[in-house]
């Protein structure tokens, strides 16, 4: 009887442990049309994200802030977006940024320009699109006070994304604007229009993060975790294998696979949160603040929460405690 009883409950020992081990948590993922979230992709079609027990159902939006605004929402577990865009957000006092994605180089950016442009100083007196409240309005001003162009005396129009920037260059309505991913094609293609150079002179380094909602990781502090080891192990195959990460990226991406490669080769993947990603954070939470973006100055620090990533792998975990 108790032979039997013993081997009743060793079996139970081993159900339960073997479903714990096989347990999966449903997440859902936003990335964007582009190259942000190159690793969601890879980690999805390579297994990891199911090697990890986690199902991830992934959604593409047109703009990396688009995945954050449903994050908050409840429509996402999880949103990618530059630092820039997710500075604006952190004001709603929801977000908890669990890693960095991307430490992207200088040159995302490009400037298209009118035939009456021919070098940086000429956007003096000129009409100016700016993306209002994004990396490229970070970029735009930076942009003009290297080239000894103060913004007052350039005519700055205000729209709310790159679709509004392309449709008013076509339209005639702007002289000149940064522009990015496919609308650097686009901007190509416009007669009387050209790239006259990159955003290096304006001097900005820009990271993107992977965030979450506090309500979200307080509650499934397991699947961020086992996200972050998908997305890790990712990136690091990434590595290894970037000609097939990049077919992998352009089978899901709305752009030809050359145009993917060459944005994937200057994007510096990575699952990590340093000091340096943080100082570059708080420069823009200064910006964002003396120039109204946001209605008080942030603390980015207030909103990172490295003890996820350190569960992962502490390796990857430089900020000061």
């Amino acid at each position: 009887m108790l032979r039997g009883l013993l081997a009743a409950a060793f079996g139970s020992v081993l159900v339960a442990t073997s479903g714990a081990a096989h347990a999966t948590d449903d997440v859902t993922i936003g990335v964007d049309f582009n190259i942000l979230g190159s690793q969601v992709w890879v980690a999805k079609d390579k297994g990891f994200f199911e090697k990890n027990g986690i199902n991830a159902d992934v959604q593409p939006f047109a703009f990396g802030i688009d995945t954050i605004d449903a994050a908050l929402t409840g429509q996402l577990d999880f949103g990618l977006a530059l630092d820039f865009a997710t500075t604006t957000r952190l004001q709603s006092g929801q977000l908890k940024i669990v890693s960095a994605i991307i430490e992207p180089e200088p040159g995302f950016h490009k400037l298209a320009v009118s035939e009456a442009i021919q070098k940086p100083e000429d956007l003096a007196g000129k009409r100016i699109g700016l993306a209002n409240g994004t990396a490229q309005h970070l970029v735009t001003l930076s942009y003009l006070k290297n080239a000894g162009v103060d913004p007052a005396d350039a005519t700055i129009i205000p729209l709310p994304s790159l679709l509004e920037i392309i449709a008013s260059l076509r339209a005639g309505r702007l002289d000149a604007a940064f522009v990015w991913g496919d609308g650097v094609a686009q901007a190509s293609e416009i007669p009387g229009f050209r790239i006259l150079g990159d955003d290096k002179p304006a001097k900005v380094r820009l990271y993107g993060y992977i965030s979450t909602t506090k309500a979200f990781a307080a509650e499934n502090p397991k699947a961020v975790e086992n996200t972050l080891r998908a997305l890790a192990e990712a990136t690091d195959w990434m590595d290894d294998n970037f000609e097939e990460a990049v077919d992998i990226v352009a089978s899901h991406a709305k752009s030809p696979r050359d145009r993917v490669k060459a944005q994937m080769e200057i994007q510096h993947f990575t699952i990590s949160l340093k000091p340096e990603q943080l100082e570059g954070f708080e420069k823009i939470a200064d910006f964002a603040a003396t120039n109204g973006i946001t209605k008080a100055r942030v603390e980015p620090g207030d909103f990172i929460d490295p003890s996820f990533l350190e569960a992962v792998d502490p390796a990857r975990v430089s900020l000061a405690k």
